[in-house]
């Protein structure tokens, strides 16, 4: 093999080379995120099935690398080939394209086998274009892309992925994308390498941090509690930003790639740390260190012979680098780590920043470290190829804008309701994924139009959960509904309660409860609702602690919302999944405060709500305290969530 001259300017890829990671990434991060709602339904049978599951799934990426690798005879030399991209491409589309199309237990197999081939792919695809002279800038360019145009195509799509729609635009997408990246593979069928980079391990944590944040608006915005649209402008111009960096080599210096490094971690103690810009400044700092932090890691190559086995365990190594901060982060909701989970989140952040805290580039293949010539100071980049490629970022850009009207929250309408009752729907949504393992938003915003409520309490609302697909439910549904909202975190930011109504909320009030037993810190969403007439009623959404046995818990939680929101004599009420059922000591507390209950006193009092697809049990309530209900059903035939609805309506007394 001929050693490349260490003082060439550096290569930052064909364009060809970087749309292919770009696309490659973007069906990753988008089979990643799915691969939440389809563990899910592992949960339903314990926390250590769901995480044997998880593993066995991200795992079996090295044996998806090996069988790829066999197939196109590279297997030998570890190194791929653009064959084994080709290949390795079209299985992954053929993946793409089923699990779209099937339901329930088929899509659940087929889901996670997606998630790992699509792991393995891009994993080899990196390989492939890093492991030539200057690759590494071009693969860390193309990741970046991919992340900012996976971001803005989230936001087109108010965040809910086109994986779960079966509708003509998911599949118009989900063909573009796997269409475009099939394509973009055969083109450089014919190219080989005969090197690879060493620590190809890096590209894990990577990608968990991509999921959890850097390709997640939803997340930029409720953990900064900033509106969907401006933090997805901060999250796709992190990225945006990051390429023009790694495309100028007189800044992409030493220095430079130490402090980025260094960066990373941080950056993720200020996101999950911070509120509000400081939060978004963390997010974007972040969006901008870790590719090129990846540049330096990836710069590591070893040459070929070195077999196909040492590739398909470093394939492994990804899945679990990915996988295993993700689903720690999620755990500790159901069994306490004994520490703040963010900081799970933060360890793979030190470990991408270890793989590439690294003042000077190694060697190439085949040169002697002692006589090698030194790194240039500013090497002259091809011009062409690096404006080709800076072009790529605007599809992204683009997206973004488009999505600032499309991801924006509603306002209300009008200042007071629409007559001097309100109705009300109360409903747990289970983070929007279905019992039968689906995410579909448009049936649940169906369900709550049809009844026509003038506020809406929901509990279990996710926004940028990656057990709950990414999705940002509540500004969704705002936007859908027209219902402006206000929201109170529960297991995080990510997952909590909210109000959504057709008339202004006032008084906005979020109450954090004792934590107790745990293992959640949960809040309640407090606010005013003016009737036509100028009368108010106190509104609150509210879940408490879900475990039969912390009744105890439970009891704290109550009285520290009675304690933050008494009732005295103005209308008020209290709906939500109080995990309770009647007749317990919590009923019993509201009871003696003077709360009446909706279902009890004008509905149907052996109605039950949970789970939805045979109730057994009734833990949702809606109570209220100087006010009248009338019309009151547990709607049943509800699927979309294991909850069943209730829907009351309400006035106050007299």
């Amino acid at each position: 093999m001929t050693t490349p001259d260490r003082t060439s300017p550096p290569d930052v890829g064909t364009p060809t080379r970087v749309v292919l990671i770009a696309l490659l990434s973007t069906l990753t991060i988008e089979a990643v995120r799915a691969s939440g709602p389809l563990l899910d339904r592992a949960f339903a049978s314990g926390v250590v099935t769901a995480g044997v599951t998880a593993l066995t799934t991200y795992a079996a990426v090295g044996l998806v690398v090996a069988a790829l690798l066999l197939a196109t005879r590279r297997f030998t030399s570890g190194s791929p080939s653009g064959r084994t991209v080709l290949a390795g491409t079209l299985v992954l589309a053929v993946a793409r394209l089923a699990a779209q199309a099937l339901d329930g237990g088929a899509r659940f197999a087929v889901g996670l086998a997606t998630a790992a081939v699509a792991v393995a792919v891009l994993m080899l695809a990196v390989a492939f274009v890093a492991g030539r002279p200057h690759g590494a800038r071009a693969a860390a360019v193309a990741l970046a892309v991919g992340t900012g145009f996976a971001s803005g195509l989230q936001l087109v799509l108010g965040t809910w992925d086109v994986y779960w729609r079966h509708g003509l635009l998911g599949w118009l997408i989900t063909i573009a994308l796997v269409g475009g990246a099939v394509a973009v593979a055969r083109v450089v069928r014919r190219d080989v390498v005969e090197a690879r980079p060493r620590r190809l391990w890096v590209l894990g944590p990577f990608l968990a941090i991509a999921v959890m944040v850097l390709a997640n608006p939803a997340f930029a915005a409720s953990q900064s509690g900033a509106r969907l649209d401006v933090a997805g402008l901060v999250v796709v111009g992190a990225s945006t930003v990051a390429v023009w960096m790694m495309l100028d080599p007189q800044r992409l210096n030493g220095e430079t790639r130490v402090l980025a490094a260094v960066t990373v971690p941080l950056a993720l103690v200020a996101a999950f740390l911070t509120q509000g810009t400081g939060t978004l400044v963390a997010i974007g700092a972040l969006g901008v260190a870790a590719p090129v932090t990846l540049v330096t890691a990836l710069s590591v190559r070893r040459p070929a012979p070195r077999g196909g086995l040492r590739v398909s365990l470093a394939a492994s190594l990804v899945g679990l680098g990915l996988i295993i901060p993700l689903a720690l982060y999620l755990v500790d909701y159901d069994v306490p780590l004994g520490f703040d989970n963010a900081w799970v989140i933060v360890a793979a952040g030190v470990a991408l920043a270890c793989g590439g805290l690294r003042r000077r580039m190694p060697p190439l293949p085949g040169t002697d470290p002692e006589t090698a010539a030194p790194e240039p100071a500013a090497p002259r980049a091809n011009p062409v190829r690096a404006n080709a490629v800076r072009l790529l970022v605007i599809p992204a850009v683009l997206l973004a804008l488009v999505g600032w009207a499309v991801s924006s929250p509603a306002s209300a309408s009008q200042d007071r309701a629409r007559s001097d009752e309100l109705v009300l729907l109360s409903w747990n949504l289970h983070y929007g994924v279905e019992p039968a393992t689906a995410v579909d938003l448009e049936r649940i915003a169906s369900v709550i139009e049809e009844h026509d409520p003038d506020v809406v309490a929901l509990q279990e609302v996710s926004r940028g959960w990656v057990l709950g697909g990414g999705v940002d439910m509540a500004t969704w549904l705002s936007h859908r509904l027209g219902m402006e909202f206000v929201y109170s975190p529960a297991a995080d930011a990510q997952m909590g309660n909210a109000l959504l109504s057709r008339s202004a909320l006032t008084d906005r009030q979020v109450t954090e409860l004792p934590i107790g037993a745990g293992p959640q810190q949960r809040s309640a969403a407090t606010a005013t609702v003016t009737l036509a007439d100028g009368s108010p009623i106190r509104v609150t959404s509210v879940h408490l602690q879900h475990r039969d046995e912390n009744t105890p818990t439970r009891i704290d939680q109550l009285e520290a919302l009675l304690a933050a929101e008494p009732h005295g004599d103005e209308p008020a009420v209290i709906a939500g999944d109080l995990n309770a059922e009647p007749g317990w000591p919590e009923i019993e507390l509201l009871a003696a405060d003077g709360w009446t209950s909706a279902v009890d006193s004008a509905g149907d009092p052996d109605a039950l709500t949970f789970p939805s697809d045979d109730p057994q049990v009734r833990i949702d309530w809606v109570l209220g305290a100087g006010v009248e209900f009338s019309d009151v059903r547990v709607l049943t035939g509800e699927g979309s969530s294991d909850h069943l609805p209730i829907v009351a309506r309400v006035r106050a007394a007299g």
